[in-house]
């Protein structure tokens, strides 16, 4: 089976500075990964590539086996991101959250509330489903904000996080 990530030689520079220079690796399917390394080592640059937010300077990058220079579209299609940065509205609860994200992808609402609880269950997070999310750790919130992504997924086969 073809691998889900292909990274070969993989540069980026932006005004004579090199952020990736040279990376290669691989993602097989059913395979986890994680980038790990310093500040400033380019992890970031190349999660953005990996999802086309920007094109690589040199080197090859396909995921699902589409070159990322040309089929970005259809790639950013099975691509599920779930930033650091916290973007859960503070205003509502955390079960109302999962609700609220579900329905963005027309989640019908029963399967929606089935889901959230499933969801928050997995995270442990069932006891705090009622709290707001300015009441939650910053784990938590991540928590909760995975949870939400993780909603999709189930409606998305095919579908790799970032």
């Amino acid at each position: 089976m073809e691998n889900i990530i292909d990274v070969q030689h993989l540069v980026k520079r932006y005004d004579g500075l090199t952020a990736v220079d040279g990376l290669s690796f691989t993602v097989a399917p059913g395979e986890f990964f994680g980038l790990l390394g310093p500040n400033g080592a380019g992890k970031t640059t190349t999660i953005r590539m990996l999802y086309g937010f920007m094109p690589p300077t040199s080197g090859r990058l396909s995921v699902f086996g589409k070159d990322i220079t040309t089929d970005w579209r259809a790639i950013k299609g099975r691509i599920g991101i779930c930033h650091q940065e916290n973007t859960l509205d503070p205003d509502l609860t955390v079960l109302q959250n999962l609700l609220v994200y579900a329905g963005y992808f027309a989640m019908p609402k029963a399967r929606a509330r089935q889901r959230a609880e499933e969801l928050l269950d997995f995270f442990a997070l069932s006891h705090r489903s009622e709290a707001k999310v300015l009441e939650l750790s910053g784990g938590m919130a991540q928590r909760v904000a995975l949870a939400a992504r993780l909603a999709l997924k189930y409606m998305t086969p095919g579908l790799i996080w970032i």
